[in-house]
């Protein structure tokens, strides 16, 4: 009896203590890994042990969890959200299934870190931003902290450099030295990711391109510029697409122009999910494929110009709307994906949405990147006089005007068909902009008539010349922010949708570094704006931070006369085309007409050639 007496409530106390322990399970989860560098601007990897799935549940792994993750210091919270990540190593194994969940992490600051991790089930939990959530929602939570070391200054791209970042002003900047970006990007093909090595990877009945196999990209020519001991994947796949950017870096180009999504579009053979009519199931091996080659991207300083979706597929996800679909397809994206540091996230090619529709896109999107990666749409086509299948005269007018100061919104992707528009139309909006408070990085992102973009070297009479000024000089002489190369059409086995070979242009990707590099070189153009009226020729271009420098873009056969402040001037020489060192010259090429005034011609009489020239006050 007096055993009895004792045991019992002893019994009591382990039964309290057991439940306590089993609630304790559910609530908190410390079986993960924590893999990278801890470097400042690295991404680091979560993973996690979660519910085991597959792509095809009943119970849809995509929407119907959700993991997120908050990273806080002493001075931010980032919530960051997770993904199903099948056996965690899906690049190798096409994996379709597993209980691996994964988080990525960019840490924008050194120092302590620690996290808490939230995994969630529920009905299209996904994608209920905002929401408030009850206990019998949570699965598990857990913690964890970290220490982030500074910035590897030996680490190559974006690594070293830091985020691109959207900063109030005409330029995004490098986050971590504070210099402007000023893009030079390869614009085509825009079915970049249509490539024969990634897993449920098809031609799905897109535009013909007879020189393909069967209608994907090989990218063979540029198997050699893969280097040992750059990545690949599934047993050394890969080689041609990682050696094609090694050699855009190569040749200085820091932008690539690619769709994440063009089904029923031109290429129709890019989509994230497991087939292409099936959009709220995710190919999971296909996207950590992808996501090998953008690590590789941030690694060579190629920033990310990823285009959400093309004008015959705008309809495609809630037929326009924000519906279920399309929050998820965005959070996939960022999920994934957000972590890299040179993304622009672009609304849409040739856009058919309203504005309140983009509006909608831009704001949630923004709701959810960690990161605010600028967000950026491009227009219609305008053509003079011409109304295109109903739509407006003045496309770009009706596109962007009604997104001029929006919070959520930065970077008007231009496509113009006239390229002698290219110049004023670029400054217009980012005057219009500013005075909206709001100033945008202006892209120019798409020239010419579809059939001709940028020709080839090989082309008899190429347009090289006549890009070079219209549209490589004439936009920077307005402050744009760079642009993206299309091909066009004319050239069947190197036009937009099956170009192979980029070296095919590899003159035209030195003419258009050499204007990056003048304007890195020699400009505080992050200082300057367009000032044409100073000159008398209307032909001429004119950049500059008045009565301290001036740049005159001077067309071949060309003089004019520029209007300069008060003060002593040095004046020196740029060939655009050819490149090299500025020609600093006191007497040949210029003279004083009158008090405040220049007249600026041909270096030397050369005047079969366009010239650059840089007036600076000593």
């Amino acid at each position: 009896m007096t055993i009895y007496r004792w045991l019992k409530p002893l019994c009591l106390v382990y039964a309290v203590l057991f439940c306590i322990l089993a609630c304790s399970k559910k609530e908190d989860l410390t079986n993960y890994t924590l893999e990278g560098s801890l470097k400042k601007w690295q991404p680091l990897t979560l993973t996690f042990e979660g519910p085991q799935a597959t792509e095809n549940d009943s119970l849809n792994p995509f929407l119907d969890y959700s993991l997120l993750a908050h990273f806080y210091n002493e001075n931010d919270t980032i919530p960051v959200h997770g993904y199903f990540a099948a056996d965690g190593d899906a690049a190798n194994t096409s994996a379709v299934s597993g209980n691996k969940w994964q988080v990525k992490f960019a840490p924008p600051a050194i120092g302590s870190w620690k996290f808490e991790a939230q995994f969630l089930q529920g009905k299209e939990i996904a994608v209920s931003v905002g929401k408030a959530f009850t206990k019998s929602n949570s699965l598990w939570k857990t913690s964890g902290d970290f220490e982030v070391a500074p910035v590897d200054s030996l680490a190559p791209g974006f690594y070293r450099t830091g985020k691109i970042a959207y900063v109030g002003k005409h330029y995004l900047e490098e986050s971590e030295t504070g210099i402007p970006f000023l893009k030079n990007g390869v614009g085509s093909p825009e079915n970049f990711l249509g490539y024969f090595e990634f897993d449920g990877t098809f031609d799905n009945g897109g535009v013909p391109t007879p020189t393909l196999n069967k209608g994907l990209h090989e990218y063979s020519s540029h198997k050699k510029d893969w280097k040992w001991n750059d990545p690949t994947w599934n047993n050394r796949e890969g080689k041609s697409l990682i050696g094609a950017l090694n050699y855009m870096a190569k040749k200085k180009m820091n932008s690539l122009y690619f769709l994440v999504m063009n089904v029923k579009g031109d290429g129709d053979d890019v989509w994230p999910w497991i087939a292409p009519e099936i959009r709220t199931r995710y190919d999971i091996s296909k996207l950590a494929q992808w996501e090998i080659v953008f690590t590789h991207m941030d690694r060579l300083g190629i920033a990310m110009n990823m285009f959400t979706q093309e004008t015959e597929n705008d309809t495609l996800l809630n037929n326009g709307e924000l519906g279920v679909e399309r929050k998820l397809f965005y959070k996939e994206l960022v999920a994934r994906f957000g972590h890299h540091l040179g993304v622009v996230w672009n609304l849409g090619e040739e856009t058919n949405r309203s504005a309140e529709q983009l509006k909608q896109y831009a704001s949630y999107i923004r709701q959810i990147d960690p990161y605010t990666h600028p967000i950026a749409v491009h227009n219609h086509v305008r053509v003079t006089g011409k109304r295109m299948e109903g739509r407006p005269l003045d496309p770009i007018k009706e596109t962007f005007r009604p997104m001029l100061g929006y919070r959520d919104f930065e970077i008007p992707s231009l496509q113009m068909f006239d390229t002698s528009e290219v110049h004023t139309e670029i400054q217009k909006w980012r005057d219009l902009s500013a005075k909206k408070k709001r100033p945008w990085v202006v892209y120019l992102d798409e020239i010419g008539h579809w059939d001709i973009g940028v020709t080839t070297d090989t082309v008899t009479n190429n347009n090289y010349d006549m890009v070079m000024r219209s549209s490589l000089w004439g936009s920077l002489m307005s402050g744009g922010a760079g642009t993206s190369w299309y091909f066009g059409g004319l050239d069947t086995a190197n036009n937009d949708m099956a170009a192979e070979d980029f070296r095919t242009r590899d003159q035209w990707w030195t003419i258009s570094n050499h204007a990056r590099s003048f304007f890195h070189d020699h400009l505080p153009f992050w200082e300057m704006q367009g000032h044409d009226e100073l000159l008398s020729n209307k032909k001429a271009f004119c950049f500059a931070k008045k009565n301290e420098i001036y740049v005159v873009y001077l067309p071949k056969g060309e003089s004019t006369d520029l209007e300069i402040g008060n003060g002593a001037f040095i004046i020196a020489f740029f060939d655009p085309k050819g490149g090299g060192k500025l020609y600093d010259m006191l007497n040949s090429g210029w003279e004083v007409s009158k008090p405040n005034s220049v007249t600026l011609s041909a270096l030397d009489g050369k005047d079969t050639m366009d010239w650059v020239i840089v007036i600076k006050k000593k």
